[in-house]
C-alpha cells in the first residue's frame, strides 16, 4: 500500500467520525436552542408574576393560600415606591411644586 492511499483511508475515517459527531450532536443543539428560549421567557416573566402576585396578597391572599393554589413567592417583588425625603421636597419647593403636608390638619 502506497503512503498517498494510507492517507487517504485515514481522510475518509475523519470525515466519517467527524460525520457521526455532528449527526449526533444535532438533537442536542435542537433541544439547548429550545432551553435557552424557555429560559428567556421564563425570566422575562418574572417582573409580571411577581407584580400579580404582590396583587394578590393586596386583595386579601394570604402567601398559604396562593401556595396551594401552587404560586409560589416570587423572585422579584416590585419596587415599592419611596415617600418623598426632605431632599426631594426641597428640590420640589425649589421648582414650584407643591407637596402636600403630612399633618393632616394642615390638608384640612
Amino acid at each position: 500500500m502506497k503512503a498517498s492511499e494510507i492517507l487517504q483511508k485515514a481522510e475518509e475515517l475523519q470525515a466519517a467520525q467527524l460525520a457521526a459527531k455532528q449527526a449526533a450532536v444535532k438533537p442536542l443543539a435542537a433541544i439547548l436552542a429550545r432551553r435557552i428560549q424557555l429560559q428567556t421567557e421564563l425570566s422575562e416573566s418574572e417582573v409580571p408574576y411577581g407584580k400579580a402576585y404582590v396583587e394578590a396578597e393586596a386583595a386579601g391572599w394570604s402567601a398559604a393560600e396562593l401556595a396551594s393554589l401552587g404560586a409560589a413567592e416570587p423572585t422579584h417583588r416590585p419596587r415599592r415606591r419611596a415617600r418623598p425625603t426632605r431632599q426631594t421636597a426641597v428640590a420640589a419647593a425649589d421648582s414650584g411644586t407643591e407637596i402636600p403636608s403630612q399633618n393632616p390638619t394642615v390638608n384640612a
